[in-house]
């Protein structure tokens, strides 16, 4: 088994082919007992699990249309440089044992040495030397932070710095970490990017190379790319600014490392999460969120900017109370809703009766009307007229 996984490496390699195949033969994405059928030894859980897990790898991607659901099945990626090293190992041993054709001999480069009287001339790449001309240099202003050094570090020197660092507990993480330790390979390896502290060396960019490497017992030390920094959230910021450069990240870990960067809305909005009882989750996956973790803080932050505080922090204290002790599985749609109800609310309002029509189901409950929405504005949409119609059952019963 996969460690704290409910399914095995084969049997998720068993699911992917399957999925595959069902793909190349133009399906739609099958149940989750048609799975359980052919793969075998899974429950419906395990597999909810897995296919939540596939989709944070980007091994899959999960698209739903009322109650069809499609999975596509991404491609493996390989490495095409060793393919390229097979091609050239092949040419060279086409030539072994028969003489050099004219047309090779023309090609191959004759190098002599320069008679004594010679001077051998310096030659520029032709890019290099058309940039070195003044008329043809970029106006610029000066480059920011001081100059990096290179250094070869041990691995138990090598800190983390938990405030705005991904985390990497989560089942892709450690994929990873295994993947790059198994199949190590120096050429892939750039140097990690390291901050230089009065308390020690804080890998800002790299942790996951770090993770591998320490899972070995030959490579005790890592190339690195040292700099100084202002501090933790000047780090933060080079943080968010490499990964975003590099390829995007997903919106917790932006959120946590705009934090600790100092962002003015990041921070008010942890704030105001925790205010209510609640936390800010570190994975993003629903299958591994933890009851009372908020994942929905891109929702937060657009209701905030546009109704205000108040409002952000009323609905999700109705949630603190009604859901207390849940998975928020539905949370960014039902506090969507809670906010469209406050802001345009039913004639003769009681915020009480809004509180009871919540708990009128649990939070399993109203992610379960969501299965027939398309997603998006429309499943927001659709859980507001839910939940208006459970505020006017409410009422009814009062008047009665």
């Amino acid at each position: 088994m996969i460690a704290g996984k409910p399914y095995s490496e084969g049997q998720r390699d068993s699911a992917l082919t399957f999925l595959r195949n069902r793909e190349e033969r133009g399906g739609k994405g099958p149940s989750d007992l048609e799975i359980m059928t052919v793969v075998g030894g899974l429950t419906e859980a395990a597999v909810r699990i897995m296919l939540a897990d596939l989709s944070d790898a980007r091994r899959i991607r999960i698209s739903r249309r009322g109650e069809q659901r499609s999975i596509e099945v991404f491609p493996d990626r390989s490495d095409d440089s060793d393919e390229i090293s097979r091609r050239i190992q092949a040419q060279k041993a086409e030539r072994v044992g028969r003489p050099m054709l004219a047309e090779e001999i023309a090609r191959k480069p004759q190098i002599s040495a320069p008679k004594p009287s010679e001077s051998t001339p310096k030659r520029l790449d032709p890019i290099l030397a058309a940039n070195t001309a003044s008329s043809e240099r970029v106006r610029h202003g000066p480059a920011r932070g001081s100059m990096p050094s290179i250094e070869w570090v041990q691995i138990d020197r090598l800190l983390v710095d938990d405030s705005y660092q991904r985390s990497i507990e989560t089942g892709p993480s450690r994929a990873l970490i295994r993947r790059i330790a198994t199949e190590w390979d120096w050429r892939l390896c750039v140097p990690l990017m390291v901050s230089r502290r009065p308390d020690g060396l804080y890998v800002i960019d790299g942790q996951h190379r770090r993770a591998a490497a320490g899972m070995r017992n030959d490579i005790p030390q890592l190339p690195c790319c040292v700099s100084t920094y202002g501090g933790p959230a000047d780090e933060a910021a080079m943080f968010v600014a490499a990964n975003r450069a590099r390829r995007a990240i997903n919106r917790l870990d932006d959120f946590h490392a705009a934090q600790a960067g100092g962002d003015e809305d990041a921070i008010a909005v942890a704030a105001l999460i925790t205010r209510v009882g609640f936390s800010v989750s570190r994975r993003t996956g629903s299958a591994s969120w933890a009851p009372g973790e908020v994942a929905f803080t891109s929702a937060i932050t657009k209701v905030r900017k546009r109704h205000g505080e108040f409002t952000a922090e009323r609905a999700l204290a109705m949630m603190a109370e009604a859901f207390s002790g849940q998975r928020l599985v539905a949370g960014s749609s039902v506090f969507t809703a809670i906010c469209a109800v406050l802001v345009s609310p039913p004639p003769d309002f009681d915020s009480e009766r809004l509180m009871r029509a919540l708990t009128t189901f649990d939070m399993e409950g109203w992610s379960s009307f969501l299965t027939k929405s398309r997603g998006g504005t429309d499943r927001n949409r659709h859980l507001r007229e839910m939940l208006l119609e459970a505020y006017a059952d409410v009422t009814r019963e009062e008047a009665a």
